[in-house]
């Protein structure tokens, strides 16, 4: 594997192999199968990409909003070897894999963010850049395994304090001490025999489907979302039932996503691939603000502080709202009223191509 994982159980998947043994073996089937599922990039996982290679000072070129949040996270990190460590030297790696190893083989392994460290305490920080809520650090599985690593790798240390580092939603924090370590070390062992089993079940759940690469394939998802199908129910259940047809319906659309998407990579990786009836549509272009300092030095001229501060997410359409109300303009002419206002600080960015049905077809 490019990412060198060597195909082998990594930090970042341990909450699904804890939750769904059995997805592990199907990961490589479907990767055999070049059916892989959650492998097209994204606008979001690419942003996080960048940002994580300039926190390990990679000499990434970043964008005014992604340079902010890298600074950001930055600070807060910093923040944290300060309180725990105050003046006492440190030594950092980022971006490093260790490897656990069994027999003195290597059997999984996990890449961390960030971890500074004495001869007696190992911090470990892992970067958040999104806005959807991480798992907190205390109940963290792949923060468990990359403690127990690190732990593992640097030897000399008696405790391994481990951290999410968010922007939205801040800073959680555990603590592991030996004995904690050696517990959570079992219970890592106790999941790799699991996903070593060739009978390793499948639990299919939102959590443990949702970014699983074999979910294309999964018979057990498939299997568990058919009876939303053929629903017996005249109108929809209440109580228990409907606490489980929501589940179901959850796996259905995350199922459906997945196929969707695999169809979208192969439509934009070759030219040759073609699909009857559908096509990869490219959507219309949004407007961004370039420099919103001197955008909004312009707008005041033209609306009110209190209206620009009520459209504090700088949302073109509430910025032209905002505008059309005071200059009672509307449609075409409030458009070029606010291109002409923002002369050379407009820029037209086009979204990610879209799987859509060819009309007609």
């Amino acid at each position: 594997m490019e990412d060198g994982r060597l195909g082998l159980p990594s930090a970042s998947s341990w909450r699904r192999y804890e939750l769904c043994p059995g997805s592990f073996q199907l990961e490589q089937e479907a990767r055999a199968l070049g059916q892989e599922a959650h492998q097209a990039s994204t606008v979001a996982s690419e942003r996080g990409d960048k940002i994580h290679l300039a926190l390990a000072d990679e000499g990434i070129e970043l964008s005014e909003s992604e340079n902010e949040t890298a600074e950001f996270l930055r600070e807060r990190a910093d923040d944290q070897i300060k309180r725990i460590f105050g003046d006492e030297p440190v030594k950092i790696l980022k971006e490093h894999r260790f490897w656990l190893q069994l027999g003195g083989r290597p059997v999984a392994s996990g890449q961390f963010d960030r971890v500074i460290y004495t001869d007696r305490i190992a911090l470990v920080q892992d970067y958040k850049t999104g806005w959807a809520e991480p798992d907190p650090a205390e109940t963290n599985a792949q923060l468990k395994f990359l403690s127990v690593v690190v732990a593992m790798n640097l030897g000399h240390v008696t405790e391994v304090i481990a951290q999410i580092i968010s922007g939205p939603f801040g800073v959680t924090e555990t603590r592991f001490n030996l004995s904690e370590l050696a517990h959570a070390y079992n219970d890592i062992v106790g999941t790799l025999r699991k996903l070593r089993d060739p009978q390793a079940p499948f639990n299919p759940s939102p959590e443990a489907c949702q970014f699983c690469p074999a979910v294309n394939i999964c018979q057990a998802v498939k299997d568990l979302i058919l009876p939303i199908a053929r629903l017996q129910h005249k109108a929809l259940p209440d109580g228990e039932r409907a606490s489980q047809l929501l589940t179901e319906c959850e796996l259905l659309e995350n199922h459906i996503n997945s196929i969707r998407d695999y169809y979208a990579e192969k439509l934009l990786g070759d030219e040759s691939y073609m699909i009857p009836g559908w096509t990869m549509e490219q959507g219309p272009p949004r407007r961004i603000v370039t420099d919103w300092h001197t955008a909004r030095e312009r707008l005041e001229e033209y609306i009110d502080s209190g209206d620009l501060n009520g459209a504090e997410s700088y949302k073109i359409i509430a910025i032209e709202k905002a505008l059309g109300k005071k200059l009672r303009l509307r449609g075409t002419e409030l458009k070029a009223k606010l291109a002409e206002i923002l002369n050379g600080l407009l820029e037209e960015k086009y979204p990610e191509k879209s799987l859509k049905r060819i009309k007609d077809q």
